[in-house]
């Protein structure tokens, strides 16, 4: 049964009272408006009529939000204005409906208003047995062939429970056809048994597709490819046997080609039929292609002992060739979680010293630790791939982690939040950090889940590692129940995962009188900035943000509210990791200004506190592995040694292809060069006519592109072509002047990427004035901000005038003078009415008639 909740009725004496006060105030003013004596007919009906149904929605809590779909809100068909409006003046009983007439019918037949009563208790009688027959129909599982539509009985209780069994057959009969595939295949079945229950399964799917909600579907369909994979994919046993069929033919092949067959070892076997997923299961000429393939890359590495002499020597054992194996190094790892003080005191420790470095993973925290190292009196310049900022006579250095100087000596270096070690796109900077950089004190500072990484490189690289451990500086607690939108509080960060939840729920946090910061992932650091220290300076309430929020962004928030713990990527659904959940949630509380941090979530998200309190109290595993990738040195010593023994060099995105297949010593493994690639065969398709060296061509690939925002890869591509031509590319203006969040977002990211390549380029082919683009884009970003903390100002529903930001009203007076004044001389359509029922309160004489709407 549904748990809707069944407003009470009103007092119907207050009412009748009110009413005659309505009426005489009526007179007094000459509008017209029903006699005293059908007033009261009305009322007496009503009042039974409300009684009748109260009785059966009492028993039958079901019936409120049926009621609601048919008739409209039962809270407002009781509430003091709108029975008032029913007697006085409305031509229906169900204005917002237009049901059950009380013009000429009611006039004619006293009998009229019984009889409606009447069919309003045979339409809950009607309702009651339709939900009976439903749940016997549900019980006997009779239902899963039609659809929820044709349900006898729509309530929430019973389309539910219709969900839950037509997922369960689905899931059923999807398992009976991967578990009769399974046996078949284990007996020796043709492989395209396999391709055959994957249509099936995928034909399940489409049958009940727009049958269920799609966060249900979703959920289903990874269950059942969960399931699949499990079974079918390698290193399962089913793949497994698979495999070893397939080795029998790929040696036949080498052979026929004329190579040995312990060309592919073991691990390139392994690797290349994990690789392959459930294509495992695909024809043989199909494996034979992509067997080609590797066989191929392979090919390209072992010629002339390349692999060896040169790719082997340096990528298995690459951190001994860096010039910073010349000293002994001390580590010291500043070991916590959020709020402990780590960073801090890493810096206390650099800014004592004669030079230094500091490296962050964001522009963000760069420019901020840029600020606070010189405004404690150390020189310090500001490095990003976008900007430098120098400073005379600077002895120190912050910069972003990718621009790292490693051709320059320093007496200290903080790396900040080492465990990205690990993250698949951007951890081999941090690798690249921890091996290269040329200090004899290096500070590194992030939570335990890089321990064993970190002791095992310090173990290759011969240095020293001592450990401080830190404790969170604030209490962090879950709250035990959860909360609504309503009820947010000064101080709170609201945690979403879309820009157009941010969006979203800015608007409706200011219509509640919030002044609200906005954080999500386009916004640019200086954006991101302004927008964090307005909450910090307290001109703003309520901070809105992605989980952009969970690095890089030290903000006084007393509680951190997630309003779902689930995301979209690539419109799919799922569920945020508990690492996530304690990265974001660990930003809760702020030393010295809120001792205490609490954690919550809305109520609308399913076992979120229960969730909430399990990833919190989850001890996070150690980080398993560290990420390397490629650089430019490597890509020339290899495509040199080709032409030394006249063989045709690599193309850039064969090169990494070529790196991606390298196997590394443990802990090392290659990060995710999927975009690195794309976006190197754009360059060379680009440098058809070969006119960029081999430097710029690395450059281009390298390139902050957001291949997910089509403008800003349309204006890297333009760039690109340019530069390949010999062409400048000039600076466009941004309008700084635009009303638009979309435009001055994605022009802000646009100067950003040609501020990169520009500076990379060393201005080589880009036409501008340093100074009027930086001014530009300056005023650019205060425009956005001015437009991100603008108030959204409500405006009349009916003429679109502006309101008053604090009206309660949707419509301006003039509008609902309008109105009432329709409604007077033609008795039409009762006015709509959110407001709860209560007794009204005193009229006072000569104030507006509108005043009478704000009876509580």
């Amino acid at each position: 049964m549904t748990n809707a909740r069944l407003h009470p009725l009103p007092n119907y004496q207050d009412l009748f009272e009110s009413i005659q006060e309505e009426l005489t105030e009526l007179a007094r003013e000459g509008e017209e408006a029903r006699s005293l004596e059908h007033v009261s007919y009305i009322l007496e009906q009503v009042e039974l009529i409300q009684q009748a149904l109260y009785l059966q929605m009492s028993k039958h809590n079901f019936l409120i939000p049926l009621f609601g779909t048919e008739f409209g809100s039962w809270e407002e068909f009781v509430t003091y204005d709108r029975v008032i409006e029913c007697c006085l003046w409305d031509h229906y009983l169900f204005s917002r409906k237009e049901r059950f007439s009380l013009g000429e019918e009611l006039e004619k037949s006293e009998s009229f208003l019984p009889r409606i009563r009447q069919e309003l208790e045979d339409w809950c009688q009607q309702r009651v047995l339709g939900h009976q027959k439903c749940e016997q129909l549900l019980a006997s599982n009779d239902q899963i062939n039609i659809t929820i539509k044709e349900l006898p009985c729509s309530c929430l209780s019973c389309t539910s429970s219709y969900t839950n069994l037509l997922r369960t057959s689905i899931y059923g009969q999807a398992e009976k056809l991967i578990n009769d595939t399974c046996e078949q295949l284990q007996d020796g079945g043709a492989s395209n048994r396999y391709i055959q229950m994957k249509r099936e399964v995928e034909q399940l799917l489409r049958q009940v597709r727009g049958r269920l909600k799609r966060s249900t579907y979703n959920r289903l369909e990874q269950q059942i490819k969960a399931r699949i994979k499990a079974i079918f994919v390698y290193p399962a046993e089913l793949a497994q046997q698979r495999s070893e069929a397939l080795r029998e033919n790929f040696f036949t092949q080498l052979r026929r080609d004329g190579l040995r067959s312990d060309l592919v070892v073991e691990d390139e076997y392994q690797r290349f039929f994990v690789q392959l997923g459930t294509n495992i299961w695909r024809d043989f000429n199909y494996l034979d292609r992509e067997f080609k393939k590797l066989v191929k890359s392979l090919l390209m590495i072992k010629r002339k002992d390349i692999s060896g002499t040169i790719l082997k020597r340096y990528l298995g054992e690459f951190w001994l060739h860096a010039p910073a194996r010349e000293i002994k190094r001390k580590i010291i790892y500043h070991m916590g979680p959020t709020n402990s003080g780590k960073t801090y005191h890493a810096i206390e420790r650099l800014c004592e010293k004669e030079s230094g470095c500091y490296l962050a993973p964001l522009r963000l925290l760069a420019s901020e630790l840029y600020d606070t190292m010189n405004s404690k009196g150390v020189l310090t310049s500001l490095l990003t791939g976008e900007e430098v900022i120098p400073v005379e006579g600077a002895t120190h250095y912050s910069s972003t982690i990718e621009m790292a100087r490693f051709n320059q000596q320093f007496e200290c270096c903080v790396i900040d939040e080492i465990q990205m070690i690990a993250d698949s796109q951007r951890g081999w900077a941090w690798t690249r950090a921890l091996v290269n950089i040329y200090a004899p004190e290096v500070h590194i500072c992030g939570d335990h889940t890089a321990l064993d990484l970190v002791n095992e490189i310090v173990q290759l690289t011969g240095d020293s590692i001592e450990i401080i451990e830190y404790q969170r500086m604030t209490d962090l607690q879950i709250e035990s129940t959860t909360t609504t939108v309503g009820e947010l509080r000064k101080s709170d960060a609201l945690i979403v995962f879309s820009r157009r939840n941010a969006l979203k729920y800015k608007q409706i946090l200011e219509q509640q009188n919030f002044k609200v910061s906005i954080v999500y992932g386009r916004l640019s650091p200086e954006v991101r900035r302004e927008q964090a220290r307005k909450f910090d300076q307290e001109e703003t309430d309520i901070i809105v943000s992605t989980d952009a929020i969970a690095m890089g962004m030290n903000l006084p928030i007393k509680r951190i509210v997630f309003t779902t713990l689930s995301k979209f990527i690539n419109s799919k659904e799922y569920r945020i990791t508990n690492s996530e959940i304690k990265q974001i949630g660990g930003r809760a509380g702020r030393f010295k200004r809120f001792p205490t941090g609490t954690i919550s979530c809305l109520a609308k998200v399913e076992n979120g506190i229960s969730d909430i309190h399990r990833a919190m109290g989850e001890h996070l595993p150690q980080k398993q592995r560290a990420m390397v990738g490629p650089d430019l040195d490597i890509f020339g010593q290899v495509n040199r040694a080709l032409e030394q023994n006249s063989l045709p060099v690599l193309t850039l995105a064969e090169f990494l292809r070529l790196f991606n297949s390298m196997i590394f010593k443990h802990p090392f493994l290659c990060v995710d060069l999927k975009e690195m690639i794309e976006l190197s065969e754009m360059v060379e398709q680009a440098n058809s006519d070969s006119t960029m060296s081999i430097a710029e061509i690395f450059g281009f690939a390298c390139a902050p592109v957001n291949l997910g925002l089509e403008d800003h890869l349309h204006f890297y591509v333009t760039i690109l072509g340019n530069f390949a031509r010999g062409i400048a590319t000039g600076n466009e203006e941004i309008d700084h002047q635009s009303d638009s969040i979309d435009y001055l977002e994605t022009s802000i990211k646009c100067v950003e990427l040609y501020q990169w390549l520009a500076r990379h380029f060393n201005n080589k082919h880009f036409d501008f004035i340093p100074a009027a683009m930086l001014e530009n884009k300056g005023r650019a970003i205060d425009r956005l901000n001015e437009l991100l903390s603008d108030r959204i100002v409500p405006s009349c529903s009916s003429c679109g005038e502006k309101l008053e930001e604090n009206s309660r009203f949707a419509i301006c007076e003039n509008c609902f003078r309008k109105r009432r004044y329709a409604r007077g001389r033609q008795g039409a359509g009762g006015r709509s009415s959110n407001r709860q029922s209560g007794k009204p309160r005193d009229q006072k004489r000569g104030e507006p008639k509108r005043r009478r709407r704000n009876r509580k």
